[in-house]
């Protein structure tokens, strides 16, 4: 199962959504001079989705003996992680507006959703040349 590539770019992909659950997504100067952090933990939208991505990333390196299912899985984590990050921007928006900040700093965990896509498809791709692998084989006998 972990012996599999693709085993392990869900790995990756569950690690990198455990990460922006942990570190702050954006901060800045507020208008009265206090410093504000904004963290996923804040949004229950955001808090949902990302407990999705990590949950389905992790639950799918489990499924290696159906492919089909394993895709039909990336297919939706893919899709959640596209919503995430458009949810996490109009978030920070109205964070922004709310506190009257006009400069502040993306963290880390503002790009960590980029990477869990490429990840999921890096393991995508590994699956696909998995079932190449088994169809060629299929052939042979």
């Amino acid at each position: 199962m972990i012996q599999r590539i693709q085993s392990l770019w869900l790995l990756l992909s569950t690690t990198c959504a455990a990460i922006t659950w942990i570190v702050p997504t954006f901060a800045g100067a507020a208008s009265d001079g206090n410093m504000k952090i904004f963290s996923v933990r804040e949004s229950i939208v955001l808090l949902f989705l990302i407990a999705f991505i990590a949950a389905s990333s992790f639950v799918n390196i489990f499924f290696f003996q159906n492919r089909k299912r394993q895709k039909m899985v990336i297919g939706a984590t893919i899709l959640a992680t596209i919503g995430f990050i458009i949810a996490q921007f109009f978030i920070v928006k109205g964070f922004k507006t709310n506190f009257q900040i006009s400069q502040g700093n993306w963290e880390i965990s503002a790009i960590l959703p980029i990477f869990i896509i490429l990840f999921q498809v890096f393991a995508f791709v590994g699956i696909r040349k998995d079932e190449k692998l088994l169809s060629s084989a299929d052939r042979l006998r």
